[in-house]
């Protein structure tokens, strides 16, 4: 007999059976669908990082060096396996053409080498090691070939060699869009040739043991006086770099799929009680007939576990399906990924995790039926109830899904406005300036900086502008121990950065840190930091934190450092005066600089956010619009079924109102003034939980990279303008396709009594 019930039970109402598979599904597949791209991602960039072997520390630098001494450093370095020096050759990005497109607006420092002999290795699209380079061949990154749609056999040209392209390479640590570099890879004959056309830097890198402390390495590199004109990189900083594009896009996949999973709760919990509404009679038959309440609620509760399990089978299979288009990107820049298994295991886990959540939601509702006595049940009026005001609980479970569907919405723009905003680089270190100009692996930087300071302030179209100059120096820990830190020296109060806390240095004694660099050294704004510069010992007050997630996230700005020193290298921010044509503008500086002998790149910080996060700008582009999609799909649907419930709860009122001449505009329009508050309230918090919670939601993430007092830059069209016209449209249409039954409602039914 039981069998023959649920039988019934999986039968009757395939619409809202319909409906809670596929919430349950869609649940399912997106938790499934982020489980696999977050093991995927990190599963690839470690088989890229292990394939090319990575080195631990990486010191950049423009300038002859000492072999011999960074030999000996090695030798008294237990911690080092191996080490080595890597030539590459800075290039003119003016001077390169690929395929048909020129290199002259690129963002990135461009330059050939050779490949490495012992690690860091650049590697084929197999991740196998490239073994030889035939001369007049030429390796290209792999992010170019998907920038310009560049295929084997094409040309590059660089000055006035020619080289054809003998395939693409990843490179462990300059793959990324963020990293600021980008190798090609040429034999050492053709690198010799392009000698002339550039400028040579160096690459010292270390592999160290996995026990090894990579800051204490960096600290006792810096004081050991060694080569340390250019930027260090540790091997963690790499992998930050390697994961964040797509991790971003994978932290809105979460962030949507928690906001499904709450919206999917709901929705199955109104279905449910859609069901228990219209089976009232059955359920009282069955208590009257002496069936425990706890067989009535298993009855049901089978019914949503087989749905569950179905849900949980179809959002697994179609994540898996899926994830091969979104998991292109990742497996062009870094390779396959050798996690496969884990990806499927925590896929599986998080669709269980679900499907778990989501089934003790519906236990928990479906002790309603054991609130109930037969009599209550089978006359359909509850003893001692009374006609509910409006907004009932119902109404408001209805104000929650278009609360969350609008916050679903709107999250995924907000991020994607403020990544897409020139002030998304102020959460990187950098200034908020329009124009960047960098002075980097040259010969004499401080005497170059003078100069060029003189030339901008003697240039008309300049507004203002701001030299900034970075020195190595050492923090005096607590403990009595050093830290290596790089130390941004200039008037930062021009084109500030994004300040947590406090506010730029202004006073000679104060210093600002980075949120992660305050964070090693446990110290505040008002605290007191030891300095070692090369002329004194100095004591700074903390003045500020500020968000960097560059150069490890661990930096500091001052307005002043004693003794000088020699800069590691210089940055300008320019603004140009209004109605300057920007483009032209550094068209002309960039042949000016040439001509002074200046080796400065100059580049649009516009560009450069567009150069740096295109492809995350993109794929998050997609996610918004799928997220709009998705939202839009929930709210008319739930929307459509509760308005069905309301119908089928008001039926003899309606039926009332017919025999008393109301017309069905009439009626109708009576169900939309309903709606019309909830639909507001629903809007209104939407807007405010998009905004403030969204924000703080995306905060934490952003936090761990370095990024603190994370802020939208809220695009107003889009939060106050179409999103909402977006929601009202789709409750309105769920609405009238709701009221459809209302007439086949007749008049004379309120006579009958109710069915």
């Amino acid at each position: 007999m039981k069998a023959r019930i649920l039988w019934n039970e999986l039968k009757g109402g395939p619409l809202l059976a319909v409906t809670t598979w596929l919430f349950m599904a869609v649940s399912a597949f997106m938790f499934a669908l982020t489980c696999f791209l977050a093991i995927g991602l990190l599963g690839s960039v470690d088989t890229l990082m292990e394939a090319a072997k990575t080195p631990d520390f990486l010191q950049m630098h423009a300038g002859e060096i000492d072999e011999a001494a960074l030999a000996r450093f090695t030798e008294q370095r237990e911690q080092v396996l191996s080490f080595q020096t890597l030539r590459f050759l800075n290039l003119e990005n003016s001077a390169m053409v690929l395929g048909e497109h020129s290199l002259a607006d690129n963002t990135q420092d461009n330059g050939v080498c050779v490949q490495s002999e012992q690690f860091d290795y650049l590697v084929d699209l197999e991740n196998h090691v490239i073994e030889e380079v035939r001369s007049g061949e030429i390796y290209v990154p792999v992010c170019y070939r998907q920038m310009f749609g560049l295929s084997v056999g094409e040309t590059v040209q660089i000055g006035e060699a020619e080289f054809t392209i003998a395939g693409f390479l990843r490179d462990s640590q300059m793959n990324a869009m963020m990293a600021s570099s980008k190798r090609f890879l040429v034999s050492d004959a053709d690198y010799e040739l392009l000698k002339s056309a550039g400028s040579e830097e160096y690459l010292i890198e270390f592999l160290l043991r996995e026990d090894a402390d990579g800051n204490a390495f960096a600290t006792a590199y810096t004081d050991a006086g060694l080569p340390t004109n250019g930027p260090a990189i540790t091997k963690p900083l790499i992998r930050m770099m390697n994961a964040l594009s797509d991790g971003l896009m994978i932290l809105v996949i979460l962030l949507v799929s928690v906001v499904l999973l709450l919206i999917s709760m709901l929705c199955i919990r109104f279905t449910l009680l859609t069901q228990l509404e219209a089976d009232q009679k059955e359920i009282g038959m069955l208590k009257a007939i002496g069936m425990p309440k706890e067989e009535i609620r298993n009855l049901y509760f089978l019914k949503f576990l087989a749905l569950s399990g179905l849900g949980a089978v179809c959002g697994l299979v179609l994540a898996f399906a899926s994830k091969g288009a979104l998991t292109a990107q990742m497996q062009e820049l870094y390779g396959p990924s050798e996690n496969g298994w884990w990806g499927f295991l925590a896929a599986f886990a998080g669709a269980a995790l679900t499907e778990g959540i989501l089934l003790l939601s519906v236990r928990r509702t479906l002790k309603r039926t054991e609130k109930l006595s037969a009599v209550e049940a089978l006359t359909g009026q509850p003893r001692g109830s009374k006609q509910r005001p409006l907004p009932s609980p119902q109404y408001l479970i209805v104000a929650l899904v278009i609360t969350l569907g609008m916050f679903l919405m709107i999250l995924p723009q907000n991020i994607l406005s403020t990544i897409s905003s020139p002030r998304f680089v102020t959460y990187m270190g950098i200034g908020d300036g329009e124009i960047r100009l960098d002075l980097r692996q040259t010969e004499d930087i401080a005497g170059k900086t003078e100069q060029l300071k003189k030339l901008l302030a003697q240039e008309e179209m300049v507004d203002r502008f701001a030299a900034l100059q970075t020195l190595s120096c050492r923090a005096v820990l607590p403990d009595g121990t050093y830290s290596a830190m790089q130390v941004e020296q200039g008037d930062h109060t021009v084109f500030p950065v994004s300040y947590a806390k406090g506010a730029a240095p202004k006073a000679k004694n104060e210093i600002a840190l980075s949120y992660l660099c305050a964070e090693e050294l446990g110290l505040s704004v008002g605290d007191t930091l030891l300095l070692l510069t090369e002329e004194a010992p100095q004591e700074y007050t903390v003045c500020g934190i500020y968000s960097d997630i560059t150069n490890g996230g661990k930096t500091a700005k001052a307005a002043f450092l004693p003794g000088g020193g020699t800069p590691m290298w210089s940055v300008f921010y320019v603004s140009l005066k209004e109605g300057v044509p920007k483009e032209q503008w550094l068209l002309t500086w960039t042949q000016r600089l040439s001509d002074s002998g200046i080796r400065a790149r100059a580049v649009d910080i516009q560009e450069y956010v567009t150069d740096t996060y295109g492809q995350t700008i993109q794929e998050i582009r997609m996610a918004a619009w799928a997220a709009v999609l998705a939202a839009a799909l929930v709210m008319f649907v739930v929307v459509v079924l509760f308005t069905r419930l309301l119908v089928a709860q008001d039926r003899n009122e309606i039926s009332l109102r017919k025999a008393l001449g109301f017309t069905l505009r009439d009626i109708k329009g009576l169900y939309f003034l309903r709606f019309l508050p909830v639909l507001l309230a629903g809007i209104l918090a939407g807007i405010l939980s998009g905004n403030l919670l969204g924000e703080q939601l995306a905060g934490i993430f952003l936090k761990t990279l370095g990024a603190m007092g994370f802020r939208f830059r809220i695009d107003g069209k889009a939060v106050c303008g179409w999103i909402p016209a977006v929601a009202v449209v789709t409750v309105f249409c769920g609405v009238l396709l709701g009221l459809l039954e209302v007439k086949h409602i007749r008049a004379y039914e309120c006579c009958m009594g109710k069915e």
